[in-house]
């Protein structure tokens, strides 16, 4: 007698493997593992089972796709779940420890994830991610990525536990953390901040740790001249920071030292005699002059008067005679402003040139972008259990490779640039 036995796929996943429209493995399938291999080697060769290498990596993205809140739910997840071994490519089942993932972030560190993310930035380089032609800004600009840099708190979750000390500080149990500006989302604001440099498109390109009491101002130059030592290969040209970083320091290190342009929403700043509101400056006669060029290389604006008395009104220009009407060139009297005087209120990108105005709304998006990741898309924040500032650190650049990734695969399905700038093309 003859008996038919129901034989189940090779696997539990069989399913999902073989739909080709399975968003979730084709977004793994996308990963480039070329990114992965070689800083794996470099750092953790030699470490586990043979097989786990670029698979650790992978999980580690799932662990962020997933929301997953520790490494024991994920590597819980990883044993009882088909699907998420195979997109992760852990052969014949075997699956990690949670332990085996603090050995991975104390071999790697955050140079090593740093190195991983850094890869994926180029990759979204080379397609054309980072800086593709925007339309609306104008042709007249330096070349290069343009940069939106911001921090956000990431509240502590665990080790919070503290004792005042006797000048009135606060020492907690995870020495790493400190209280933050008072917010009225938390009741106890006590964790980490992360500064972050992001493109305009939207993709993190760089995120550093302090605890939550250190100030935006003081990290921007190190986190910008990190930023440049990973990338020596690309053109960094304006940088977007909001009014906490408008000092003359910053403004004057950002281009001295690394060439770039910065874009700060300005606070109040009052001119010298001889210069209007907007820090431009007069005629002797008191009219505004016109800013008709900025000479990046020898760090100066020029201004004209375009002989602007000529078009008032006759009983106006009959009081005086201009010296610069006579002439026959168009410009007339022309002034410079130099850098060197104050780079806050002469520098190149005031707030009353074009590419200030231009630049400053983008601000908001990328900020908006970068929140909703912390906030909703992965909760960031609420899935960090982790203590000590290189470990946060590595959380973070974590969520700075999937979003990287996110955008990256996005860009393959729908070419989709950016997720907060939408072009027409």
């Amino acid at each position: 007698m003859d008996f038919q036995i129901p034989i189940r796929p090779f696997s539990s996943a069989y399913e999902d493997l073989s739909d080709p429209a399975n968003e979730f493995v084709n977004y793994f399938s996308s990963i480039r593992c070329e990114h992965l291999a070689p800083v794996i080697a470099r750092y953790y060769a030699g470490i586990g089972p043979t097989g786990y290498g670029i698979s650790l990596i992978l999980s580690r993205i799932l662990k962020v796709k997933e929301i997953m809140f520790s490494d024991r739910i994920l590597a819980d997840k990883l044993m009882k779940n088909a699907t998420f071994r195979a997109v992760c490519l852990f052969e014949k089942g075997r699956t990690p420890s949670h332990n085996t993932y603090n050995t991975l972030r104390r071999r790697l560190g955050v140079a090593g994830f740093r190195q991983i993310h850094r890869r994926f930035v180029l990759e979204a380089n080379a397609l054309g991610l980072l800086n593709p032609d925007i339309p609306w800004l104008s042709k007249v600009r330096k070349k290069g990525i343009i940069l939106v840099g911001d921090s956000t708190f990431i509240q502590a979750t665990c080790a919070t536990k503290g004792k005042q000390q006797e000048d009135g500080s606060w020492l907690f149990q995870d020495q790493s953390v400190s209280f933050g500006r008072q917010h009225h989302k938390y009741r106890y604001a006590v964790g980490h901040k992360a500064h972050s440099l992001m493109s305009v498109t939207g993709i993190p390109m760089i995120s550093v740790v302090t605890s939550a009491a250190v100030q935006d101002q003081v990290v921007v130059n190190d986190l910008v001249k990190e930023l440049v030592e990973l990338y020596p290969e690309l053109s960094f040209a304006y940088i977007i920071l909001d009014r906490g970083y408008d000092t003359e320091d910053i403004h004057k290190t950002l281009y001295e030292r690394y060439h770039i342009i910065p874009v700060i929403i300005r606070k109040k700043i009052t001119y010298p005699k001889g210069f209007n509101k907007a820090g431009y400056p007069l005629c002797p006669f008191g009219y505004a002059m016109t800013r008709i060029a900025i000479d990046y290389k020898r760090k100066r604006t020029k201004f004209s008067c375009r002989k602007i008395c000529q078009k008032k009104p006759k009983q106006q220009s009959d009081l005086f005679v201009c010296e610069q009407s006579k002439m026959n060139n168009l410009n007339g009297l022309v002034l410079y402003t130099y850098f060197r005087n104050s780079y806050r209120k002469f520098g190149p990108a005031v707030s009353g040139t074009t590419i200030y105005k231009q630049l400053k709304p983008m601000r908001t998006s990328i900020e908006r972008e970068y929140g909703l990741v912390k906030e909703n898309r992965y909760k960031m924040e609420h899935t960090n259990t982790y203590q000590g500032i290189d470990n946060v650190a590595i959380h973070v650049i974590e969520h700075d490779i999937t979003l990287t990734q996110d955008i990256i695969f996005e860009f393959q399905k729908s070419k989709q640039r950016s997720p907060v700038l939408k072009f027409n093309y």
